[in-house]
């Protein structure tokens, strides 16, 4: 793991979280948990689709002369109320089953990818997607929505892969 140290520095903060009332009121039931795993996987369908179309645009393939600034506006609304609500629901399942995720190899996987998906969506995806048409090369473009597709992807195909081999 590329952040070993790091883990074992959040290990006791995991644990006391993992103890609290309210995860504790969470982990007792499965119906609670599945609950959040609906509310989890609408939230990454807002975000990805969102991101996909976007992405879409930025590589050429999908409304081709409509601004990437202003497709960005338009569906900005959606794009933040998914990953709000990927992130508080994934926290509530986080704490709801503390033990079972926090020393998964998976589970580690997808937030390192996801601390890089957010630092990238925040930072120069906002950048290139915020410019004025034809502001960066066409390679920027698609150099950008390659890195944030393989990002986002991953944290899907790394949570899902909790579920699979964990």
């Amino acid at each position: 793991m590329m952040m070993n140290g790091l883990w074992q520095i959040l290990e006791p903060g995991a644990n006391w979280l993992g103890n609290t009332a309210l995860a504790l009121w969470l982990g007792a039931s499965t119906g609670r948990i599945a609950w959040l795993l609906i509310a989890h996987l609408a939230g990454l369908t807002m975000l990805l689709g969102t991101t996909l179309v976007l992405n879409l645009r930025l590589l050429g393939l999908l409304f081709g002369k409509h601004p990437v600034s202003e497709l960005r506006r338009e569906l900005r609304a959606w794009n933040l109320t998914g990953l709000g609500l990927m992130l508080c629901s994934g926290f509530l399942i986080f704490i709801g089953g503390e033990i079972s995720y926090f020393n998964g190899d998976w589970f580690r996987i997808k937030m390192e990818i996801l601390a890089l998906a957010l630092i990238f969506h925040f930072t120069l995806f906002r950048k290139l997607t915020k410019a004025p048409e034809n502001h960066f090369p066409p390679l920027w473009n698609k150099l950008t929505a390659a890195v944030s597709l393989l990002l986002w992807f991953g944290v899907a195909v790394s949570g899902r892969s909790i579920a699979f081999f964990s």
